[in-house]
């Protein structure tokens, strides 16, 4: 009888180690799960950018093919002095250097968006394990009281 009403102090202790990690645990997991929610908010805005800025480039390289075709049509069969044509080159390269640093924006919106995917798989992996982590406390929690 006196057996029965004795705690056993292998399983306080780890009662009390159970009370102790589950609140960390749990804390761990929610702020798991912000950071993927987050990460996930990031990976979309990061689409979106790269989705404006490739329709920019898209509708730039347009204007510029328009804007060379007008120039080209407008000094058809033309005589033009070496000044005109300087300045027809110097906008053709304007345009062409603008073009370059719209690609350039796509390129880096693209590794940006690449290395957004890279942190959202790592924070659901960490959500995951940190997931895992309460439900393995929930059930040795349970497994105790089942021998009780």
């Amino acid at each position: 009888m006196e057996n029965d009403l004795e705690i056993d102090p292998q399983r306080a202790s780890l009662e009390q180690a159970i009370a102790l990690l589950k609140p960390l645990r749990q804390h761990r997991q929610a702020r798991a799960e912000r950071q993927q929610r987050e990460a996930q908010q990031t990976l979309e805005n990061s689409h979106e950018q790269l989705q404006y800025v490739e329709a920019r480039l898209t509708r730039q390289t347009e204007e510029q093919h328009a804007r060379r075709a007008q120039l080209a049509s407008q000094h058809l069969q033309q005589c033009m002095g070496f000044e005109e044509v300087g300045r027809w080159h110097d906008r053709e390269r304007r345009m062409l250097d603008h073009l370059a640093t719209l690609r350039h924006e796509v390129h880096q919106q693209q590794a940006l968006l690449e290395a957004h995917q890279v942190q959202l798989q790592q924070a659901s992996n960490q959500a995951r394990q940190a997931q895992r982590a309460v439900e393995k406390l929930a059930c040795l929690t349970e497994a105790l009281n089942d021998e009780s």
